[in-house]
């Protein structure tokens, strides 16, 4: 799900209504300014009652409005937030950081038609709005308007180039997009440049990843190496990118190396198919029976793998050679 990691306080409004209060000490003018002394310090809770109080001393105080909704969701109080929110547009339909939250408060809820709306008609107030552009496209995205995202999100590095975060979700939105491996290496280079700009983030281990598996379906197995191993070495417990580690291994010949992959991928999650079943495949080709048995059968198990059938075919074909051998007196491996 996406994350807003920009919360902006509205300095200019704050600072327009600092020269009205200079003038005019209104009691709610006073509770506002108090406030907002809270708010840079994160003291939300502090905030909070002051906020409550100058909206209530001023309903037409929109600043005060404002704030009490981005108060009331950074103390992760949503509907409340919502509600302070609207109360700003209901005062000024051009609250540009008023739609920008709501935006993004509907689309962390996925209500993608209520996001996209607020977030539209941001980016109309205010074209030069990075933030707005990188929400309106992650909404975009959700909704499966692929090119529509990318128009949104290129508008989001086009004003703001070092912003990892819009790298991050234009690479995922160019890899959902993708067709087929000829389509791979624009979207390598965009999560390279995202993890260039931004390495410690949450989600670069998933596009180190996400490069090592499209390396992988390039048949560049040395890269995918590269890359599995980068994922693992910033979430060890990345299970998929162990998976990917041991089909690149398995391709250049190493075998036994492949499956000690696949076995750390079973050790990051039980019951996992796809590498249950990849060491079906290796046993039986080297003819170790009763273990390829055992691996087909395990990734039979999980509901979630895809080639169930497969799985459970390629058991039987082994119980019936093994009867076979058996009756023929010949013991199996």
């Amino acid at each position: 799900m996406f994350s807003r990691f920009c919360f902006i306080v509205v300095m200019f409004s704050i600072l327009v209504w600092y020269g009205v209060a200079a003038s005019q000490p209104t009691p709610a003018a006073k509770s506002y300014l108090d406030a907002i002394e809270f708010v840079k310090k994160g003291s939300y809770s502090e905030a909070l009652p002051l906020l409550r109080s100058a909206v209530l001393d001023s309903a037409n105080f929109k600043e005060a409005q404002y704030n009490l909704g981005f108060t009331y969701e950074k103390l992760n109080l949503p509907d409340s937030a919502k509600v302070a929110y609207n109360a700003v547009l209901a005062l000024d339909s051009t609250f540009v950081k008023a739609h920008i939250d709501l935006g993004t408060l509907a689309l962390r809820s996925q209500d993608y038609a209520t996001a996209i709306m607020h977030l539209r008609r941001a980016t109309e107030l205010d074209t030069s709005s990075a933030e707005a552009f990188l929400s309106l496209g992650a909404a975009l995205d959700q909704t499966n308007d692929l090119e529509g995202a990318l128009t949104a999100l290129g508008r989001a590095i086009e004003l703001k180039p070092d912003d990892s975060v819009a790298r991050y979700q234009l690479a995922s939105t160019l890899s959902r997009k993708a067709a087929s491996a000829k389509d791979y290496p624009e979207v390598i280079a965009a999560y390279k440049r995202a993890l260039e700009l931004g390495p410690s983030l949450p989600g670069a281990s998933t596009a180190a990843f996400s490069v090592a598996r499209l390396y992988l379906g390039m048949s560049q197995y040395d890269s995918a190496l590269v890359y599995a191993d980068e994922a693992v070495r910033m979430k060890p417990d990345l299970f998929q990118a162990y998976f990917v580690k041991g089909k690149a291994l398995e391709a250049l010949g190493k075998e036994n190396d492949a499956v000690a992959a696949y076995k750390k991928a079973i050790e990051k999650k039980q019951n996992y198919g796809n590498a249950h079943y990849a060491l079906g495949v290796i046993y039986q080709k080297k003819e170790q029976w009763q273990l390829a048995l055992k691996e087909y059968k395990l990734a039979a198990k999980d509901s979630s793998f895809a080639q169930v059938p497969m799985a459970v075919k390629a058991a039987k074909t082994i119980e019936d050679y093994l009867k076979q051998t058996a009756a023929q007196g010949t013991q199996g491996k």
